[in-house]
């Protein structure tokens, strides 16, 4: 697992093969778009999704935790794909294992209840603002450099005889940039990366920079 080391901001960022930043100066593990409960979700509708797909992404972020040992985890929204259903109690009594501070950024589909939020050890925001970061779930413009997720970029690796392969990717563009999409049972959207931005494709076990 080869993570790669990132200077922005006047702040080190280690940019995780796992699609995360733990940000060192703050003990930060920041991700996006897990949508748990999506798998349930189609379930419901009668579409055959493995039950066991948002556990193994519970599984990857455990090792993440163990790795880093953050104080705190910040989820850029779309924790939670759907209405209420059994995977939320599985990802609260997830949460309850863990003793560090949880923060969620709220993204367009975590639509659950006020109380079901109050209910679990996590604060909840529609943005904050820490250092020189301002954490939102979809891009903003902002005075600070805004960090987010939502549109989960990806980029296309060329090799040989025409082959090629779209990976997640990491993406820093003058004044904000965007995280991939941590969840497994998403899609991607590839960007198109001008001149000075900085990209970096998560393979699974390597970040890779990459020239625009």
């Amino acid at each position: 697992m080869e993570d790669f080391d990132l200077q922005l901001e006047g702040q080190h960022l280690i940019l995780d093969p796992g699609k995360a930043i733990y940000w060192v100066d703050r003990s930060m593990l920041i991700l996006s778009d897990l949508h748990l409960g999506k798998a349930g979700h189609f379930r419901k509708h009668g579409i055959a999704v493995p039950g066991d797909i948002h556990f193994r992404d519970l599984q990857k972020l455990d090792l993440l935790i163990n790795k880093y040992n953050p104080r705190e985890i910040v989820f850029l929204g779309d924790l939670f794909h759907s209405d209420l259903n059994v995977e939320w109690e599985f990802f609260d009594a997830w949460m309850d294992n863990h003793s560090c501070k949880m923060i969620l950024i709220k993204g367009n589909h975590d639509i659950l209840s006020k109380e079901v939020y109050e209910s679990s050890k996590m604060d909840v925001y529609d943005e904050l603002t820490l250092g020189p970061f301002h954490f939102t779930h979809e891009k903003t413009d902002s005075d600070l450099y805004n960090m987010s997720g939502h549109v989960h970029p990806a980029v296309r690796l060329k090799g040989r005889a025409k082959q090629g392969l779209t990976v997640p990717c990491f993406y820093f563009s003058q004044g904000f940039g965007l995280l991939p999409a941590y969840g497994s049972f998403t899609g991607t959207y590839k960007i198109r990366p001008k001149v000075g931005d900085l990209v970096f494709a998560a393979t699974g076990d390597q970040v890779i920079a990459l020239m625009p």
